[in-house]
């Protein structure tokens, strides 16, 4: 989990760079939609350790997050 949690860390400062979030904000905006892009990439692949966010809770952080990353969701293009 550990792994995926960096690498999904990563991602989401750079989503969130490329989409104009203020540098300053980007690193407590990581720390709050880390486990949107985890989710995302964990589809297909074993975690080894406990997945410790409820469903209700990705699918709430996942809608706050379309709204920020345009590459995601609806706001696709």
């Amino acid at each position: 989990m550990k792994a995926l949690e960096q690498a999904a860390r990563r991602i989401c400062a750079l989503d969130l760079a490329a989409a104009g979030a203020d540098a300053d904000e980007i690193p407590a905006m990581v720390d709050r939609y880390w486990p949107v892009v985890a989710n995302e990439a964990r589809e297909g692949v074993v975690v080894i350790g406990e997945w410790p966010f409820t469903v209700e809770e990705i699918a709430a952080l996942t809608a706050e997050y379309e709204k920020l990353v345009p590459i995601h969701g609806e706001n696709a293009q």
